[in-house]
């Protein structure tokens, strides 16, 4: 009877008001987008009130690459109202990250799943012709297609099929550009980058804050001859303060590239504490710290002539890695420990006793652990010893070279390993170049001034070979600042300043080619030159240890 059914209604209603209070405690939703400063996007996707807004916050998460974030926020939306088409297609999009080079086909193909079986029941689902290209364009990526490339491919050409149908949509326009990217950066075509940064400034005309828009073109133009391009994006960025680990790092990009250490830092170290709130809140482990923005935080320390700063980060990370078994940790370990003994020359300090396993490693950074040691190795004039990591190193490299395999990236803000099936020709150009630089210091240190030089022409050509990457190099010490710094020795003054102008073109405001080429300066009675270059090292140094301005005196 009419009681009866009006007595089910009721029991319905009030069971949907538990589920959704359920869902709400156990997504644990933090505060909207606005509270989070992750920016504004605009974008009406059909679905109920209540779930839009969670949808919206998925958004601006997967632009600040904060993808486990962003499908929570995906998740709830899909929850709260199931026929909500866009959250399943934003969150199959949180597992496709093109800037990290890694996708989970099978995760992204479920949650297309979970809208329908069938292809044609996903797309009968949409509500609008632009959430039904959206899907379409995703049935694309997650296609039957078997070749990742050939997928990227399809889906790159459906972004530029919407991009022309709805011009002024902002985020048709934001993911084309992405899809254009993820071709550009890993294979160098200036033209598609060219491309997808015309698309993104436009888009930031529009809505001047779209931090995807902001995200990409610093990673568009990360690299130094460029990175200027970036400095207003990154300082727009950067003023947001977004409440977002990997939101908070992303300018650094910009900052690194152009040498400004004193705004890297900051970056890092707003990133690392939001990472470490992040870490405790979702109850992480140790490999899900942040280690990224520490090893760049480490650097911008360095540069700064903080060594008692950088110290405490690696004896950090030292302490952790007694805890864990994780490659990622290692490697970041086996970075901070390198740049620490790099940048303060401390080779015979209690650092070099850290050991640290390098199974898993690129090719690369096996050889700049062999660097490190053999460094401290010369230090001590051990000549045999250093004989012994020179053949280890060339050992390691044939090996590489002979088995062609793919190589594990750690270098990535991704907080998990990415395995690269491409760029092993510069892992091996990068580890032989630390062969020849090695050489060079051996031969210095003995007094073999002519072969010095003719090993590290050897070291300057490879280094100069190989493209850009983003953040601290894993060639501790830069080729040219090496050749710059035998030249010193030599007595060659000139070439050694056009050595250490060359250090700075590739790495800008390094304080070590600042150091080389004023002390060049001032070996040729170049003053006023030498005083606008102690002017640029001063600025690095304005608040570093005490001890470490006596380096000038030097």
């Amino acid at each position: 009877d009419k009681r009866h059914y009006d007595a089910m209604n009721m029991k319905k209603f009030f069971l949907q008001i538990l589920i959704a209070l359920i869902i709400l405690f156990l997504f644990e939703p933090g505060a909207r987008s606005q509270d989070l400063k992750l920016g504004e996007v605009h974008i009406d996707v059909t679905g109920d009130p209540v779930a839009k807004p969670y949808f919206i916050n998925g958004l601006l998460l997967l632009h600040n690459f904060e993808y486990e974030d962003a499908t929570r926020e995906f998740e709830m939306a899909q929850l709260l109202d199931p026929n909500l088409v866009m959250a399943y297609w934003g969150e199959a999009m949180c597992y496709h990250q093109p800037l990290w080079f890694y996708e989970d086909f099978d995760k992204g193909k479920g949650a297309l799943f979970k809208l329908g079986v069938k292809k044609e029941e996903r797309l009968e689902k949409a509500k609008t012709p632009l959430e039904k290209d959206f899907i379409a364009a995703m049935e694309v990526l997650y296609g039957e297609e078997k070749d990742t490339e050939v997928r990227d491919e399809k889906y790159r050409q459906a972004m530029e099929e919407m991009h022309k149908k709805y011009p002024e949509d902002e985020e048709a326009s934001a993911f084309y550009a992405l899809s254009l990217m993820h071709d550009c950066i890993a294979n160098d075509k200036k033209e598609q980058c060219d491309a997808a940064s015309r698309i993104l400034m436009k888009l930031l005309t529009i809505n001047p804050d779209h931090q995807g828009a902001m995200n990409y073109l610093v990673h568009i133009y990360d690299n130094p001859a460029t990175a200027y391009k970036a400095r207003k994006v990154a300082d727009s960025y950067m003023a947001f303060e977004p409440q977002s680990k990997f939101g908070l790092h992303i300018p650094s990009h910009t900052f690194l590239a152009l040498g400004d250490w004193q705004k890297v830092r900051q970056c890092n170290e707003a990133s690392w504490k939001a990472a470490e709130t992040w870490v405790k809140k979702r109850k992480k482990s140790l490999e899900d710290r942040d280690y990224h923005s520490r090893w760049w935080l480490q650097y911008a320390y360095l540069q700064e002539g903080k060594f008692g700063k950088a110290l405490e980060i690696l004896n950090e990370m030292n302490r952790d890695a007694r805890y864990s078994k994780s490659e990622r940790l290692r490697f970041h370990l086996a970075m901070t420990r390198g740049h620490y003994l790099a940048e303060t020359g401390r080779w015979l300090s209690d650092v070099v006793k850290i050991e640290i396993p390098t199974k898993g490693f690129s090719v690369s950074v096996k050889n700049m652990c062999f660097f490190v040691d053999a460094m401290a190795a010369l230090e001590k004039h051990d000549l045999p010893r250093v004989d012994w990591y020179l053949n280890q190193m060339t050992d390691q490299r044939t090996v590489e070279q002979n088995n062609r395999s793919d190589y594990t990236n750690f270098r990535l803000c991704s907080t998990r390993p990415v395995v690269m099936k491409k760029g092993l020709d510069r892992e091996l150009a990068l580890a032989e170049t630390m062969e020849w630089e090695l050489q060079a210091l051996k031969a210095l240190k003995t007094n073999k001034l002519d072969e010095a030089e003719r090993f590290i022409k050897k070291a300057v050509v490879l280094e100069d070979g190989t493209t850009y990457d983003p953040g601290p190099p894993v060639v501790l010490k830069p080729s040219h600042e090496v050749y710059g710094e035998i030249l010193l020795a030599m007595g060659k003054n000139q070439e050694a300043v056009r050595q250490f102008d060359l250090a700075l073109q590739r790495a800008p405001g390094r304080s070590l080619s600042l150091l080389g080429k004023y002390r060049a300066l001032m070996n040729l009675g170049q003053k006023e030159k030498a005083v606008l270059v102690k002017k640029l090292l001063l600025k690095n140094w304005q608040k570093a240890d005490e001890h470490v301005l006596s380096m000038l005196k030097q």
